[in-house]
C-alpha cells in the first residue's frame, strides 16, 4: 500500500451514526486505526492510491481526485440474493484464468463475496480499465458492475466483515485467498473465514508477473455512434451510466452525490435554474423520495443521514445548481464509462 491514503469505518447498519474518510499518512497510523475500529466497524480503504494530499478549511487530509493512480482493476463477486457458491464459481472461473494467463493479481474472500484485485500498467484514462473490465463481466453474472471507480472502496483483508455476525458473535474475516483453497469446497473456505487464529496467519499473496496492457480507448468524441443501454432506474427518476456507476456503492464521494442531486434537479425542474420557491420545495421533497430509495437498497450508502441529506439537497436546489457537462467534469473527472445518449458535440 502507498501512503498516504484513505481509509473508512463505517457501520453495517442503516441510519447508523456515520464517520468520515480520513487519511493516514503512514503505515503505523494505518495500524493504529484498524486496531482502533476492526471489530466495531466495517474496515475500508481506498482500491487506488492518489499522489496528490491538501488540507481542507477544517484541517484534514484528502486525497486529490485528479492525482489518482490507475494501475489496477478491481473485481467483486456478490451473489447477492443468490446462493454465495454463484459468486464463488465466478471467482474460482477468473482466479483460474489470471493464473493461466500470468496475470498479476491477489485475491481474497470478502467475509460476503469474493474480491480479485489486477495490476497493470498506469494509465490516464480510467476508461481504459473500464473497457477491459466490460469484456471480462460479459462472462461472470456475480461479478459487480460499479467495481471501476477512482474513489470506489475495498474491505480490508484480515477486518471482520460485521453484517456476516450472528447471534453466537461469530462472523467471517475478509482474508486472503491462497492458490491451494482452489481445490477445497466453499464450506471448508466458511469455516476458515470465521477461524480468528487461522484468519491472523494469512499473507496476502500476489500471483503472476505480467501486468495487464489495458485497451487503448479513442476520446469519447471519437467513439462510434453506438450507445451504452440506459441503465433501469433505482427509483422513479432516470439516471445516467455514469452517474449511476458511481453512486451504487457502500459510501460515495461527496461529489458523486452532488452531481446525482444536480442531475435529479435538472430533471425536475426542466434545467430551468429560477423557480418559485413553492416549486424548489417540491423538487427537495421528490429528490429526497428518491434518495431514500436509493440508500435502502442493500450493501449501499451505508452512510445515509436523512437530516445530513437534506441539508444538501436543500443547497443545491436552492442555489439552482445544474448538472455537470459531459466534457467539462465527467469526462475528464473519471465517472464516464461510455457513450451515451447525453453526450453531444
Amino acid at each position: 500500500m502507498k501512503f498516504p491514503r484513505q481509509v473508512w469505518s463505517g457501520s453495517h447498519l442503516k441510519n447508523a451514526p456515520q464517520l468520515k474518510r480520513v487519511t493516514v499518512k503512514n503505515k503505523e497510523e494505518m495500524v493504529q486505526w484498524f486496531n482502533q475500529f476492526n471489530g466495531i466497524t466495517n474496515c475500508y480503504t481506498t482500491v487506488y492510491d492518489f499522489d496528490d494530499f491538501v488540507l481542507n478549511d477544517y484541517g484534514k487530509w484528502h486525497c486529490v481526485d485528479s492525482s489518482v493512480v490507475l494501475d489496477r482493476m478491481f473485481l467483486d463477486f456478490d451473489a447477492h440474493d443468490r446462493p454465495l457458491i454463484e459468486a464463488y464459481d465466478d471467482f474460482c472461473d477468473v482466479f483460474t484464468k489470471f493464473i493461466r494467463e500470468n496475470i498479476q493479481f491477489s485475491a481474497y474472500f470478502s467475509g460476503k463475496g469474493f474480491h480479485i484485485v489486477v495490476y497493470g500498467e498506469v494509465v490516464s484514462d480510467i476508461r481504459c480499465i473500464q473497457s477491459y473490465y466490460t469484456e471480462l463481466a460479459k462472462n461472470y453474472s456475480t461479478l459487480d458492475r460499479t467495481g471501476i471507480q477512482p474513489k470506489r472502496l475495498r474491505r480490508l483483508p484480515l477486518s471482520l466483515n460485521l453484517s456476516t455476525v450472528t447471534e453466537d458473535c461469530k462472523g467471517y474475516y475478509c482474508v486472503p485467498f491462497p492458490i491451494d483453497w482452489l481445490e477445497k469446497p466453499l464450506a471448508q473456505i466458511l469455516e476458515y473465514a470465521s477461524n480468528s487464529e487461522i484468519v491472523k496467519d494469512c499473507q496476502a499473496q500476489i500471483y503472476g508477473y505480467d501486468l495487464v496492457d489495458w485497451p487503448k480507448v479513442k476520446p469519447i468524441d471519437m467513439e462510434s455512434e453506438v450507445m451504452i443501454e440506459l441503465p433501469e432506474a433505482l427509483g422513479k427518476i432516470p439516471i445516467i451510466p455514469c452517474l449511476q456507476n458511481a453512486i451504487t456503492v457502500e459510501n460515495p464521494s461527496h461529489m458523486a452525490r452532488v452531481y446525482l442531486i444536480q442531475w435529479y434537479r435538472d430533471l425536475l425542474s426542466l434545467g430551468i435554474r429560477d423557480v418559485t420557491l413553492e416549486k424548489r420545495k417540491e423538487i427537495v421533497h421528490l429528490i429526497m423520495e428518491e434518495l431514500k430509495v436509493v440508500a435502502s437498497k442493500p450493501e449501499m450508502w451505508l452512510d445515509w443521514d436523512e437530516n445530513v441529506t437534506r441539508k444538501h439537497v436543500e443547497w443545491i436546489v436552492n442555489k439552482g445548481y445544474n448538472a455537470p457537462g459531459c466534457n467539462s467534469v465527467l469526462i475528464p473527472s473519471g465517472y464516464c464509462v461510455g457513450k451515451c445518449w447525453r453526450y453531444h458535440e
